[in-house]
């Protein structure tokens, strides 16, 4: 087995306080209204998450999935950190910290690695999306 990790970030016009608000302590409120975009960007659905850490001073969060997807077929354990800065445009940048561990059967490539990295910025920026449509959302 082999530990693999990627970084990613991009840059949003939202808040840090109100892109973590939505796309990590209340997802679950706006999910249904998210999903139409998150549908067709993510390769996996019915993932659980587990919370490892919470910093809500920080806007950052470190989560584990804990069943579903490809843990068990493909990888043995998969853990996100994600962080909101602030830009100096009064934005954000979203970075994420991301590492695989693969089972011992399954070799980890360049295109496992990017779809590794897009899929967990995929929520991100799909929330981002709906909060730039609707500018009232978490305010």
């Amino acid at each position: 087995m082999a530990v693999h990790t990627f970084t990613a970030e991009f840059e949003s016009p939202i808040a840090p306080a109100r892109l973590f608000n939505a796309s990590v302590l209340h997802l679950h409120e706006i999910a249904h209204k998210v999903m139409p975009v998150l549908v067709k960007i993510l390769p996996f659905k019915n993932v659980k998450e587990r919370i490892e850490e919470l910093d809500k001073e920080k806007f950052a969060c470190k989560y584990s999935n804990i069943e579903g997807g490809t843990l068990g077929t493909k990888y043995k354990s998969f853990v996100n950190k994600v962080w909101f800065e602030p830009s100096g445009n009064g934005g954000s940048i979203c970075k994420m910290e991301g590492e695989v561990e693969s089972l011992e059967c399954v070799q980890y490539t360049e295109e496992d690695k990017e779809e590794s990295k897009g899929g967990s910025l995929a929520t991100y920026k799909a929330v981002d999306e709906y909060l730039q449509a609707n500018p009232d959302v978490f305010a």
